[in-house]
């Protein structure tokens, strides 16, 4: 999705929230969606200016790949508390 897009959604829903206040909650998640859609998450050497994959602290070894097979094959459950339809 191109940001552009992003950022016109966030505008329009920052305008709508003056009128409707539910709307302007909307319009700060956007906001925050286009931030980290933009900004790289790598860390960025000061020595050559270039982003360093492997200077990039991560933590834990569980990949969705995982999680979904764990699903599937029972060993994992998915708790959608509020979100849950059913």
């Amino acid at each position: 999705m191109p940001l552009g897009f992003l950022g016109a959604i966030a505008g329009m829903l920052g305008l709508a929230g003056k009128v409707i206040p539910g709307l302007a909650a909307k319009a700060e998640l956007a906001r925050i969606g286009r931030y980290y859609a933009s900004e790289s998450m790598l860390v960025l050497d000061p020595a050559t200016g270039r982003y360093d994959a492997e200077a990039t602290p991560s933590t834990g070894s569980d990949t969705l790949f995982d999680h979904y097979r764990a699903v599937l094959d029972g060993r994992a459950s998915v708790d959608r508390g509020d979100h849950a339809v059913f």
